[in-house]
């Protein structure tokens, strides 16, 4: 019998995962990366990672064609969790040159060889706009106006503006230059990092976080404050993440997954130690059943029965590392 809309079959909520989990499997029997690149929303578990990735927000046929080759030659570089996030930040950027193709043009954008400096003008005072009106901050118009001007070299390269390409006749001038880039944000007096006067409160009431919460993450706390890593290298941290120096001086193993560079040795001191041990003895009482080497340090509290998964599956931080306040 075939079922289509299980939740409308009278089914109970745990038959529709199953009837979902089986409907997903078949259709991704056939499927290849070479069968998912000419879709419009792509499948990213085709190519070993998670999610969707949409191109739909690019109204122009032949750029979002080309934002597709695009995707599918740079996928392979990104190494790291981060690669949906970052291709979908990239298509972000090339969605808003889009708007402004169709806003602006009289055809809408729909054909390359017309474009021009005239559309980069265009697309520049629209990125002002953006932003003067409060709906891009100024990081993102700098970061948004890079990748779009990274896209636009690369498509060159790959050759899809020459003959037969499918930005065939794009004209030169049709580029972002370094003149076109907007200026650094201004920073603040106090940066990113938390004021002084917090870290000093939060040392100090670490008890009553505890409290509020739960042993995991003022663990994770003190451990963002004493080795002023990012939050995604803490929270991914395996068990069996302490070893020591030939001088038996305590070693953090963390991944950084920014920059791509696993099994990193960050000497820690003997309180930090000492609080990784005691976490270490929690978790292994809570799963003694499961092999130390599957287990995280700080395992998610929810959807987690082996303590395999970490508490927070996040996109790298571009945030600076904590540093403890002398107390």
């Amino acid at each position: 019998m075939e079922v289509t809309e299980p939740e409308k079959a009278g089914y109970s909520r745990e038959q529709v995962m199953m009837i979902r989990a089986a409907q997903l499997a078949l259709v991704r029997l056939n499927t290849t990366p070479e069968t998912e690149r000419v879709k419009d929303v792509w499948d990213m578990s085709v190519f070993g990672h998670a999610g969707t990735l949409p191109f739909t927000a690019i109204r122009q046929r032949a750029l979002r064609e080309a934002m597709k080759v695009w995707v599918y030659d740079d996928l392979p570089r990104r190494r790291n969790k981060n690669a949906v996030h970052h291709a979908r930040a990239i298509i972000s950027a090339v969605a808003l040159l889009s708007d402004s193709l169709r806003l602006q043009r009289p055809d809408r954008g729909e054909v390359p060889a017309r474009w021009g400096r005239a559309d980069i003008v265009g697309f520049i005072n629209r990125m002002g706009h953006l932003t003067s009106t409060g709906k891009l901050s100024p990081a993102r118009r700098l970061a948004f106006t890079r990748f779009v001007r990274r896209v636009q070299v690369r498509f060159r390269t790959l050759g899809l503006t020459g003959p037969g390409g499918l930005l065939e006749g794009m004209p030169v001038d049709f580029a972002l230059g370094p003149e076109d880039m907007p200026d650094e944000p201004e920073a603040t007096e106090a940066g990113r990092d938390l004021p002084e006067e917090v870290m000093r409160a939060l040392c100090a009431h670490l008890d009553r976080l505890e409290e509020m919460t739960n042993a995991g993450t003022r663990v994770a706390t003190e451990l963002l404050i004493d080795t002023g890593r990012r939050p995604d290298e803490i929270y991914t941290l395996a068990l069996d993440c302490l070893e020591a120096d030939p001088d038996g001086a305590p070693v953090l193993i963390y991944d950084n997954h920014k920059a791509c560079r696993l099994g990193r040795r960050l000497p820690i001191g003997a309180e930090t130690a000492a609080t990784i041990r005691r976490q270490q003895e929690r978790i292994r009482a809570r799963f003694p059943n499961v092999a130390p080497a599957r287990l995280k340090l700080l395992p998610r509290p929810k959807t987690n029965p082996e303590g395999t998964k970490p508490v927070c599956d996040i996109a790298p931080s571009t945030e600076p590392g904590w540093t403890r306040s002398p107390t």
